[in-house]
């Protein structure tokens, strides 16, 4: 095997025990000797890779983050501005292809956004979906504001929240809906009311004042 295979495999081995470990002890309990026992490495095969737990999971989570910079800098936005608009297509395209990243490496993603691996991920990723958002709105409308019915604040954190809470959502099942299922579930939804997810108005369904009588 050449020294390239072996790094590769004790990464994997490393990776491997990383999402094991936090799946049963939680990130803030695990020990460099849960990961070397676990992956069957010494500890020095480990720190010849990484200087502590700390560096191991920055390291997973730089390459997530990086990744998601890449994908997402196709505009999400373009979509959230007219459902006619013709650049929808594309930041569907963004949105699918970002939860493709994540299916291909789901395990690994959901130990980072877990309560027993580190909330700030979530965090950083909300922080990518303002980002984009705020460059897309800029482009479109000259400023980065919202609707003026609600404080800004609260409409930004509407909108990226729900993109970021359907994300964890998904990643929290234990049968996942595919990647492409979610993409369409995320796209639908930006052009839907709260009353329209309530179904309310919908066919079969009781309306306002159906029980008086007349």
């Amino acid at each position: 095997m050449t020294t390239h295979g072996k790094i590769t495999k004790t990464e994997q081995k490393i990776k491997a025990a990383f999402i094991y470990l936090v799946q049963t002890k939680g990130f803030e309990h695990m020990t460099i000797s849960d990961i070397t026992q676990y992956a069957h490495i010494n500890r020095s095969t480990f720190y010849a890779h990484y200087p502590d737990k700390f560096a191991l999971i920055h390291h997973y989570e730089q390459q997530f983050i990086t990744a998601l910079r890449e994908i997402i800098s196709n505009r999400l936005t373009a979509a959230m501005v007219s459902p006619d608009n013709r650049q929808a297509m594309v930041t569907y395209e963004a949105v699918r292809k970002m939860l493709h990243y994540i299916a291909n490496d789901l395990d690994l993603v959901k130990a980072l956004i877990s309560p027993q691996g580190d909330p700030q991920v979530v965090n950083e990723m909300k922080k990518i979906l303002r980002e984009i958002i705020d460059a897309d709105l800029y482009q479109v409308k000259g400023n980065t504001k919202m609707t003026t019915a609600i404080p800004d604040n609260y409409a930004h954190e509407i909108v990226v929240g729900d993109i970021t809470n359907i994300v964890t959502f998904w990643l929290s099942q234990d049968n996942p809906e595919s990647a492409d299922t979610v993409a369409d579930i995320i796209m639908t939804t930006r052009f839907m009311s709260p009353y329209e997810l309530l179904g309310l108005g919908e066919s079969g369904g009781k309306t306002r004042g159906s029980d008086s009588v007349g």
